[in-house]
Order: structure tokens, then C-alpha cells, then sequence
């Protein structure tokens, strides 16, 4: 089954999270990739003192807000994810996993770095797998494959005070 969680509010990546520890917890083996992440985050950390689950995040060339950089910077990071993708594919193919986690793949979607179809492919190479799939905006394609799908909306939010996002709460 596929699980999509998205929406321009806070939570997808800690939805994303607890449901890998929830399969954990039954003896599940978790796949879990990051792709736009670039600076440590809490779950790294904890993940990586545990049995059950390989974390993967892709090499990336540029750090920070994908906004601030220029096309030579984007076209490196679309190389970069690319190359991170066939490592991913390479990783899975290689492994039995219970649970997939795909963090902001949709995101890198709407940025044009991978498509729709690349993701699909996984989908119908493990029919049996349970797949998790986060992002800010669901493309229609996502949408129809999906078997649950929980959009997060933002009412309200310190980052419009000003407030700088915390770490052990954001990341």
C-alpha cells in the first residue's frame, strides 16, 4: 500500500517517522530516504543506533534552501539526486524492507529533479511493499496510486513570527 503524506503544514517527515517505528516495533525492515535535507537532523541520530533500519540521504553538492541557488547550482543537485536515486534503487533491489519511506519525494518531483514514473516504477516492482511518500505537493499521478493519503495544512506557524525553526522540534 501507499501511504502519501503532504500539505504545505508541519508533520509529514514525524508521520513518516512514527509509522517506521510502528513497522520496527513488529519486526519490520525500514528503508528510510531523505532527499533534500542537508543539515543533521533528530531522527538520524536515533536511527542510526538502531537495528531494523538503513537510512539513506543522497549526496548533495549545495547546502540550504533550493530557492537560493542558481540553475548551474540546480542542474548539480538534479545530478546529484539522480545518482542518489540509482543508489537507492541499487539498495532496495539488494534487500527485503517491509517499509519503504520516500522523505519529500514529492518535492523533488515538483522541482523536475526525478518524475512521477521513476517513483511508479518502484511502486510496481514491489507490489507487496509498503511505501511511504512525503512532499509538500501531490501530483494527480501520486494521488491515484495511492491507498492513503493525509494532507497536513498549516493554520499557523512560529516560522511566520520570525522564529527560526528549533531543533529536536523541526529537525
Amino acid at each position: 500500500m501507499i501511504h502519501i503524506y503532504t500539505g504545505d503544514g508541519k508533520g509529514k517527515t514525524t508521520a513518516a517517522i512514527g509509522l517506521a517505528i510502528r513497522n520496527m516495533g513488529c519486526n519490520g525492515m525500514i528503508f528510510f530516504a531523505q532527499f533534500l535535507k542537508s543539515s543533521d537532523t533528530g531522527e538520524i541520530n536515533v536511527f542510526s543506533k538502531l537495528d531494523g533500519i538503513t537510512f539513506f540521504r543522497p549526496y548533495l553538492r549545495h547546502k540550504g534552501f533550493i530557492f537560493n541557488l542558481n540553475n548551474k547550482q540546480l542542474n548539480e543537485i538534479k545530478e546529484d539526486i539522480e545518482k542518489g536515486f540509482r543508489e537507492i534503487k541499487d539498495i532496495i533491489f539488494n534487500n527485503k524492507f517491509s517499509l519503504i519511506v520516500l522523505d519529500e519525494i514529492l518535492d523533488v518531483i515538483e522541482l523536475g529533479f526525478l518524475t512521477d514514473e521513476n517513483i511508479i516504477d518502484l511502486f510496481d516492482k514491489f507490489p507487496a511493499t509498503e511505501f511511504v511518500i512525503t512532499g509538500r505537493k501531490a501530483t494527480k499521478a501520486m494521488k491515484d496510486r495511492a491507498d492513503y493519503i493525509t494532507v497536513m495544512k498549516k493554520e499557523k506557524h512560529p516560522f511566520d513570527k520570525g522564529i527560526n525553526a528549533r531543533k529536536g522540534i523541526e529537525y
